[in-house]
């Protein structure tokens, strides 16, 4: 189907902005417009603001502006058309899918697909029967088997010759870890759980035993171009739809523990999969929800993870919350022996990361012993340099004074100046947009186009007494911006955001146009005198140009009526 402009606007009033990025980031409502995260640079507040009124969002740091279709083409790195496409599939237009070549991995993902429906098919087939009552006794019922699309291997069924029979080479299958080198399959007589990237596809598996207690509990796929466990957030395409309703964030380890949770009613959930926190994963974290909280293993390496996880959250300015487990159990082992309602009050009571430390400060120390007690009290004020709660650090303050009986403003002096040593400089460069040096003409243009594109009014005033815009590609941008105004009746920012998209150098001067911090309001005055300076360069043009001309000429008569030319230019009798 051809896209036109007019389907194209058509979707997007028909789109609320607001709604599809809330689908991606959380937004928080101040006065008429929403702010979150900004998901386009290494954002540390939230700096993207986006408007409801006006339909657009805008970064007021790294200068990110679009409509609702830039904003899904610029977050899943997809093209103008394949989001117009996506958005608008979503609300019922059959607009097909992108006739671009395949991705590179397509063929993967295709048999990943085709082989989790395999292992479906079987777990609901008589083959599936012990494997069910397996399941069944571990309290996950069928409709976490289907929303996990948990299924079954079994050595009676060949996945292998099913996908060759399918088209697909065995040293395609063997190299994403499918297949072994005899064409046998890798997994056999496993209850197999499928793993998702973060666009919900399934890029491998664990398959478990269940009918035996020989050889490893689990098997996984190995990493393929496709399965890389550090850049993985197990059910992440799910918590984000959960998480438009719901501020929190749980963070563990296994996908098990995420499925365990689910059983329960728990499913604002994700997994790192056993790998420690990245600083690509806290990114994706940040952008999820305002609260999170690590919910790893209860024993010693939960514990390292944990500290990990919160030194990573740290660099991006978020203290979570922490859940430790008591007997060394993991969200699962935990829920199956203690219940729902008590992992829920857990949950409910997470401590902040500062309590966390603070405990974790306690080991290896005596605390009857002064030296040991100053070591613990200094290293705990240091970690509160790092939060910016300053409710929470008045209370840990106090807290830690009355335990260990030292005056409250020896503490808080000791934090003021472990404060002080531990700021970070500020990085102006970084969170100031850059600031190009226009000429006077160029800077006139675009300030006449700023006003225009906010006031319609102002294209019949550019249209009879602009004779030529300096710039060419200003040029263009005015004459396609009139041309678009008498086609359609309106100046639409949103709408003129499609129009432009398809052309690099035009929707990046468009949106620093529009971005340009101008006043609400002008007076004819200042609309003369930008009109005056954009038309005074052809004359200063033509007398740069006879300039030129008389420093090569020798003929005096030739040069003396091109010095009268410069002087009836300028006005000069």
């Amino acid at each position: 189907m051809n896209i036109t402009n007019e389907i194209i606007n058509e979707i997007r009033n028909k789109t609320d902005i607001v709604d599809v990025i809330s689908q991606y980031l959380p937004l928080t409502q101040r006065g008429k417009n929403y702010f979150g995260v900004c998901p386009f640079h290494d954002d540390h507040s939230p700096s993207m603001s986006v408007s409801k009124e006006k339909q657009i969002f805008t970064c007021f740091s790294c200068g990110a502006t679009g409509n609702v279709f830039t904003f899904v083409a610029d977050y899943e790195h997809i093209g103008f058309y394949d989001a117009v496409r996506l958005i608008g599939n979503k609300i019922g237009y059959n607009l097909g899918i992108s006739n671009k070549t395949k991705n590179k991995n397509e063929e993967a993902y295709e048999i990943y697909d085709l082989a989790c429906r395999f292992y479906q098919n079987n777990l609901n087939t008589t083959l599936g029967k012990n494997a069910n009552e397996y399941l069944e006794k571990r309290n996950i019922n069928k409709e976490t088997i289907k929303k996990f699309k948990i299924g079954l291997s079994v050595s009676k069924t060949s996945l292998t010759d099913y996908l060759i029979s399918k088209g697909y080479t065995l040293k395609k299958l063997i190299s994403l870890g499918i297949s072994n080198e005899n064409g046998t399959d890798l997994f056999l007589n496993r209850i197999m759980f499928p793993l998702y990237d973060l666009e919900g596809r399934v890029v491998a598996f664990s398959g478990r035993i269940y009918n035996t207690k020989d050889g490893s509990k689990y098997i996984n796929t190995k990493e393929t171009d496709i399965f890389k466990k550090g850049n993985i957030l197990y059910n992440y395409h799910n918590a984000k739809e959960i998480l438009k309703k719901n501020e929190n964030i749980i963070v563990m380890e296994g996908f098990m523990d995420v499925i365990r949770a689910n059983t329960v009613g728990i499913n604002n959930c994700i997994a790192t999969m056993g790998t420690a926190l990245t600083k690509q994963n806290a990114m994706l974290l940040k952008k999820m929800a305002h609260n999170i909280i690590l919910c790893f293993d209860g024993d010693s390496a939960g514990e390292e993870a944990t500290t990990s996880a919160i030194n990573v959250l740290k660099e991006i300015d978020i203290a979570p919350k922490v859940v430790r487990l008591e007997e060394n159990l993991d969200p699962d082992e935990y829920i199956l022996k203690y219940g729902a309602e008590k992992f829920k009050h857990q949950i409910e009571n997470a401590e902040s990361s500062i309590e966390f430390l603070m405990e974790l400060h306690k080991n290896n120390k005596n605390l009857k012993n002064i030296e040991d007690i100053t070591t613990y009290i200094n290293e705990s004020i240091n970690d509160l340099t790092s939060i910016e709660d300053t409710v929470l650090i008045d209370l840990t303050i106090r807290k830690m004074s009355d335990e260990y009986k030292i005056n409250y403003d020896v503490l808080k002096s000791k934090y003021q100046t472990l404060k002080s040593k531990n700021q970070k400089p500020k990085n102006d460069i970084q969170n100031i947009k850059t600031k190009e040096k226009y000429n006077k003409y160029d800077l006139a243009s675009r300030t006449l186009l700023n006003y225009m594109f906010k006031n319609k009014k102002l294209i019949a005033i550019v249209e009879k007494k602009i004779t030529f815009f300096p710039n060419e590609i200003i040029r263009d941008l005015a004459n396609e911006t009139i041309y678009y105004y008498h086609k359609y009746g309106t100046l639409n920012t949103a709408d003129l955001i499609s129009y432009f998209a398809s052309d690099e150098q035009k929707i990046k001067l468009f949106k620093e146009i529009i971005n340009m911090n101008t006043n609400e309001t002008y007076s004819e005055e200042e609309i003369e005198d930008y009109i005056n300076v954009i038309n005074s360069y052809p004359i200063r043009k033509k007398v740069s140009d006879l300039n030129k001309k008389i420093k090569e000429e020798n003929d005096p008569l030739k040069q003396a009526k091109m010095l009268s030319d410069i002087l009836s230019l300028k006005g000069v009798k």
